[in-house]
């Protein structure tokens, strides 16, 4: 799924007023792939009546037993939109798939710009908003995490 994302993304970046949705489809793909690899590599579920991938090695260590610690761990440990899940990527990613796919992707969260951060809300701005700077950084960091994923295979 990350693939087509990213391979539509590629097409929309080649027209300005598209800008928008391509770098919404950027993310989007890079996302997919993340999830895929948790998922796929690094013990994640998605075994909940809402099918939210989880990392159970996060949901299951609270800092402390209470209700309240038990509810932040589980929400903690969903797989939800970028920038978050990259950062759970580079926390859960072990062993030799660890290894090979954190040695081809940024450490440095290119979806976590402090003043131009990526959220899957921004599929309502204006594209005229959207740069192609800011695209090519998406495009460039979805495609380096599906070379990962198919160098970890």
């Amino acid at each position: 799924m990350g693939r087509c994302h990213y391979d539509a993304a590629t097409q929309l970046a080649k027209s300005p007023p598209l800008f928008g949705s391509a770098d919404h489809l950027a993310g989007i793909a890079a996302e997919c792939v993340i999830k895929a690899m948790l998922l796929d590599f690094f013990g994640s579920r998605q075994d909940t009546p809402l099918g939210i991938p989880y990392s159970p090695a996060i949901r299951n260590n609270p800092a402390a037993p209470s209700k309240t610690q038990i509810e932040k761990a589980r929400k903690a440990s969903e797989h939800g939109h970028l920038p978050h899940v990259w950062d759970q990527l580079l926390l859960l990613a072990n062993g030799h798939r660890g290894a090979t796919v954190l040695a081809q992707i940024p450490q440095q969260n290119p979806f976590r710009e402090s003043a131009d951060e990526w959220d899957v809300a921004h599929r309502y701005r204006d594209s005229s908003q959207i740069s192609d700077q800011r695209v090519k950084r998406h495009l460039a960091a979805a495609r380096t995490v599906i070379a990962a994923y198919q160098q970890a295979k």
